[in-house]
């Protein structure tokens, strides 16, 4: 059984531990997945000039697609900013695909009404022609129109790559990840906490000047030196659908979470370990963060333990795309 998987992102994007972790989990299952990006086994371009990113993709890809021998896949997994490029040679061949769709536009202005027009003709496209879809979150499976096979793909995490976090006297707060604008980070600034934020974006040296940021390292040893995980979110619709990674990794290394309500920790809202906050809620969520941070290094031990057992029961790769699997099974040739 052999996948195609076509996507925009390189292997050295902060967001590359999602295809890393369910291309990992579908080979345990015996498929053998190629990928077709800007750093794959079949390399596209894609510009790095703004405006000029999505057509560029989608030109290279409908070249390479056409030297490549598509019989030889039983499936395609095509990511929606891959769709465009797609389009031709997925009607010619007739080959069973299915759209994933992990990270709809979060741009703001401009941009945003760009990304989602391109984002609109891509689900316009899959409606008619793909055999199956694959969304993170609850809320996509219920809110984007579809009748057709769906299943839901949720941020997981491998929790043998974390170590638990033994816990501080001065509880350190984390956030990692993307630090750019649309993430609206510098409300973090004004929480009386002990705050650190570890990332890449383009937000990132403003930030520098109001809290203390770092560049990218290792993730799980950042962490295992840290207390309390922080997501705190725009109060913007677009996040609502979200399945934060950054969540399965804080849980995967024992720590408490202050989280933003959004759809992908519907599961968890009971679990001792995290407290859920209203998108955009800044002073419910230092709130929430300060009644962590009164708590003993005991307690935060205490409740990591389950985030812990959380993360290695309900948020494996392999326990998240299990749907994944079992659809791909059903639509492939």
């Amino acid at each position: 059984m052999k996948v195609l998987w076509i996507t925009h992102r390189r292997t050295t994007d902060m967001s590359s531990s999602s295809r890393i972790g369910i291309s990992s989990a579908l080979e345990k299952r015996g498929w053998y997945v190629d990928f077709m990006s800007p750093d794959g086994d079949f390399v596209v371009e894609r510009s790095e000039r703004i405006g000029f990113g999505h057509r560029s993709f989608s030109n290279s890809v409908r070249k390479t697609l056409e030297s490549i021998n598509l019989e030889t896949y039983s499936v395609l997994i095509v990511e929606w900013t891959a769709v465009q490029g797609c389009k031709k040679k997925l009607i010619e061949e007739s080959i069973p695909w299915i759209i994933l769709d992990r990270s709809p536009p979060v741009s703001t202005g401009l941009v945003q009404m760009v990304q989602m027009l391109q984002y609109r003709i891509a689900w316009d496209f899959a409606r008619k022609f793909a055999h199956g879809r694959a969304v993170k979150s609850p809320l996509m499976d219920t809110q984007i129109e579809w009748s057709g096979h769906s299943v839901v793909v949720p941020s997981g995490v491998d929790a043998e790559r974390f170590i638990i976090a033994e816990m501080n006297d001065d509880p350190l707060v984390v956030c990692h990840g993307s630090l750019d604008r649309t993430r609206e980070l510098h409300r973090l600034a004004n929480m009386n906490v002990n705050l650190l934020l570890f990332g890449e974006g383009n937000d990132a040296k403003r930030l520098s000047k109001i809290i203390r940021v770092e560049k990218s390292g290792d993730v799980s040893k950042r962490l295992a030196k840290s207390d309390i995980g922080v997501l705190n979110l725009p109060n913007r619709k677009v996040w609502k659908y979200a399945s934060p990674l950054k969540v399965a990794e804080f849980a995967a290394s024992g720590l408490p979470v202050v989280s933003s309500d959004v759809s992908g920790l519907d599961r968890f809202r009971d679990a001792p370990w995290l407290k859920l906050v209203p998108l955009g809620d800044d002073l419910a969520c230092e709130e929430a963060l300060q009644e962590f941070c009164r708590m003993s290094k005991k307690e935060r031990r205490e409740i990591g333990r389950l985030a812990r057992l959380d993360a290695e029961n309900l948020m494996s790769w392999e326990y998240c795309t299990e749907a994944l699997h079992q659809m791909l099974i059903e639509v492939k040739r």
